[in-house]
């Protein structure tokens, strides 16, 4: 009776799997968008998941015989999704009632990954991908492996030590990839003033706006924004851009750049408002690694130096993010609202933490990293053995 009753509730689930598998297919209503997929080099039975643009709810996704396929009913003419596989993820434009065909290799990243579909972005977004494949292949190499890294930071399947072997691989991929992207910025700025506006132009220009001096393109970036249409103007990514094209860059030996910032009550303060002292200034972000391994140490730095030295650390993160913290600092904290948008392009902040100290009149002394040889510097000037003790095992460990 026990066997029949387990064998029943067998047969049950297969027929529910076979149901949910036939609604992801022939069933799907007429507008849904089909998605399909063939892998090659990925186990039977992995997940992938897939989250529109804006949302945050997820859809699973089962790798079988190295095929998948799921239907998905539009919320708009053209939807935009991001398909993860673990940490990474690709982006598909679809049309409703449009088929989606994505082509996958678990040896590269899925952000390189092949997608077609009958939407223009997507042909544009693999015109970006094509180019950087063919034009600045180093570029492509290096943020190809990362992207492989950076997933098996997250894939539980693997032992702890495979993982911190996976983080240490991807740190070391970035370094070599922020030494590398002034040159990559400045070839996708020829490659996009030959092309038409889209989707991928619009979240590249949001990428790159950090290194537009840096790499020097900034002239041709103001040509490309000619390209946008005037809906986008008020996009949320072009507003973050705008500060990158018409801030000038503070130097080292010029006179501190002041903004407005607000500490967690709401009360406007001023970087320039510690005049009379050196003021250490940090852009920082809670989701930073980096900028949270070294906040002990800052924490010290400041209870044994603020007779003669300031702390502000500008938060680049989202304003709710930033108010929910709870590793707060006795140091000075404080956000603009706009992620430290202007500040950040002031400053050229392309990485973070990002240092930058202000000697006693305004006058800045020195703008860097910590790994990037900033407190060396700093050390000369307030010397500090746990700090000093902190740099030498940062370096001990790049």
């Amino acid at each position: 009776m026990k066997r029949n009753i387990i064998a029943s509730l067998l047969a049950l689930c297969a027929m529910a799997g076979q149901a949910q598998e036939s609604q992801n297919s022939s069933s799907a209503p007429l507008d849904s968008v089909i998605i399909e997929g063939v892998v090659v080099n990925m186990p039977d039975g992995l997940h992938l998941q897939l989250i529109r643009e804006g949302e945050y709810e997820e859809q699973k996704i089962m790798v079988k015989g190295g095929k998948f396929r799921v239907a998905v009913l539009p919320k708009s003419e053209e939807d935009i999704f991001r398909l993860f596989h673990y940490a990474s993820s690709a982006t598909i434009y679809a049309k409703s009632g449009g088929r989606v065909k994505v082509y996958g290799d678990g040896n590269h990243a899925i952000r390189y990954w092949n997608i077609d579909s009958e939407t223009f972005d997507q042909k544009e977004n693999n015109a970006y991908n094509q180019f950087a494949k063919e034009h600045v292949p180093d570029y492509y190499d290096l943020t190809d492996k990362s992207s492989l890294a950076y997933e098996k930071r997250s894939d539980d399947s693997l032992t702890e030590e495979e993982r911190e072997k996976a983080t240490a691989e991807d740190r070391a991929l970035q370094e070599k990839i922020k030494a590398i992207k002034p040159k990559y910025y400045a070839a996708l700025a020829d490659f996009m003033k030959d092309r038409p506006y889209s989707h991928r132009m619009l979240c590249e220009m949001y990428e790159m706006a950090p290194y537009f001096r840096t790499s020097g393109v900034i002239d041709k970036v103001r040509e490309i924004i000619k390209k946008f249409p005037q809906e986008v103007m008020n996009h949320p990514y072009v507003e973050k851009m705008k500060p990158w094209i018409t801030n000038e860059l503070v130097k080292v030996g010029e006179q501190m750049q002041d903004y407005t910032l607000f500490d967690r009550k709401g009360k406007k303060h001023h970087l320039s408002e510690f005049k009379g002292k050196y003021t250490l200034i940090e852009f920082t972000s809670r989701f930073c690694g980096p900028c949270m391994a070294i906040k002990p140490t800052l924490e010290s730095l400041y209870q044994k130096h603020k007779e003669k030295l300031e702390l502000i650390a500008v938060s680049q993160d989202p304003e709710q993010f930033w108010m929910e913290d709870e590793n707060q600092a006795s140091y000075h904290e404080w956000n603009d609202h706009e992620r430290g948008v202007n500040p950040s392009a002031a400053y050229g902040v392309t990485a973070i933490p990002t240092f930058v100290l202000v000697d006693p009149n305004g006058k800045v002394l020195n703008i860097g990293t910590a790994s990037g040889g900033f407190f060396e510097s700093f050390l000369k000037i307030i010397p500090d053995e746990e700090l000093e003790k902190f740099i030498k095992e940062l370096h001990n460990h790049k």
